[in-house]
């Protein structure tokens, strides 16, 4: 988290309360992602474990919903 976090903050070091607010709200953001993606398993009366193509199902609501946040800096790879 702290490489990430420099990245977006141009090299510049965060504090500790930074930190755990950002590991916080990710945190939260994959366990929507992981209850949204258990959602679309039963709507397609599948069993077993989640599988990418229900994540990415899941990315795609949530996505629509407007809860994916914005991309503030460049993409690293393409």
């Amino acid at each position: 988290m702290d490489k990430l976090l420099e990245s977006i903050t141009g090299g510049k070091k965060t504090n500790d309360t930074t930190k755990i607010v950002v590991c916080g709200r990710a945190k939260m953001f994959v366990g929507e992602l992981v209850e949204t993606a258990r959602v679309v398993t039963r709507e397609r009366k599948e069993s077993g474990p989640i599988r990418p193509c229900h994540i990415r199902e899941s990315y795609r609501r949530l996505k629509l919903q407007g809860k994916v946040p914005k991309r503030s800096v460049p993409r690293l790879f393409h």
